[in-house]
């Protein structure tokens, strides 16, 4: 679903609206300043979401003023200027942007299913879980399948101490080995499902579907859920088939990031 009208920033749909507060509150920042409808959110570089401009409210200043206030933060923490727009999003502040020689880049689909519509799945493996924070070996399994830099651990974990949600790190294990990973965030009744990954040299065999499944359960039984929620990259083709799989029928709207070259 796309929406775009000339406001500064367009109101989502309920659900839409409701999703975006769990998608944002289930990956926070390490800092961030409200300026005039817009949210800035800093975290020493790690991820875009977390470093990016979001519009989440009608405000009054001029827009080159906006710009040139958000740029100033950024520059004063060493950081690109980035702004997440919304499918909500003013025509006005995408054509400002691309004037200013901002580049599109990371178009993504957030995604919802209803547990009424489709119940959690049972997980085909078994699933061990870390409540509140990940294990050691857990975030060492990410950065090995991701093959992340070592000083990007340290910028997930501060992240992760940021956390008030109920979360669980779900895995995996196969001879001895976690294989798969994921976790999960409940916020006003959505989980909210990231962190998914596997280790390249056991793809498609189903373990992260279980992961997946085991956090949607928990998340039902434990914590009274009624849906949940995930952002993927939208050319990511084989994630989206596996989150199709588990219930994930419908797109409530997508986003993409300007940032400044």
């Amino acid at each position: 679903m796309t929406i775009r009208l000339s406001n500064d920033a367009v109101p989502l749909a309920p659900l839409a609206a409701r999703v975006e507060e769990v998608c944002l509150n289930a990956w926070p920042a390490l800092q961030e300043i409200h300026y005039d409808g817009w949210l800035i959110r800093l975290a020493d570089g790690q991820t875009r979401r977390t470093n990016s401009v979001n519009m989440v409210g009608n405000g009054a200043r001029p827009l080159a003023e906006k710009i040139a206030y958000c740029e100033s933060v950024y520059r004063r923490h060493g950081l690109p200027s980035c702004f997440r727009l919304l499918s909500s999003s003013s025509d006005e502040l995408e054509l400002e942007l691309s004037a200013r020689g901002y580049q599109p880049e990371g178009e993504t689909s957030t995604l919802y299913m209803s547990f009424a519509e489709h119940p959690p799945p049972l997980a085909s493996y078994d699933v061990e879980f870390a409540h509140g924070a990940p294990s050691a070996e857990w975030m060492a399994a990410r950065m090995r399948f991701l093959d992340l830099r070592p000083d990007e651990r340290a910028k997930i974990e501060k992240i992760l101490q940021q956390l008030a949600l109920p979360a669980v790190f779900a895995a995996v294990r196969i001879n001895g080995s976690i294989t798969s990973i994921a976790k999960g965030a409940v916020h006003d009744g959505i989980v909210c499902l990231n962190m998914v990954a596997s280790d390249p040299q056991s793809l498609r065999r189903g373990y992260s579907h279980a992961c997946l499944s085991a956090i949607l359960n928990w998340a039902r039984q434990e914590h009274g859920a009624v849906g949940a929620c995930l952002q993927v990259v939208s050319a990511n083709t084989p994630a989206i088939r596996l989150y199709e799989r588990l219930g994930f029928a419908h797109e409530l709207y997508r986003y993409h990031y300007r940032r400044l070259s």
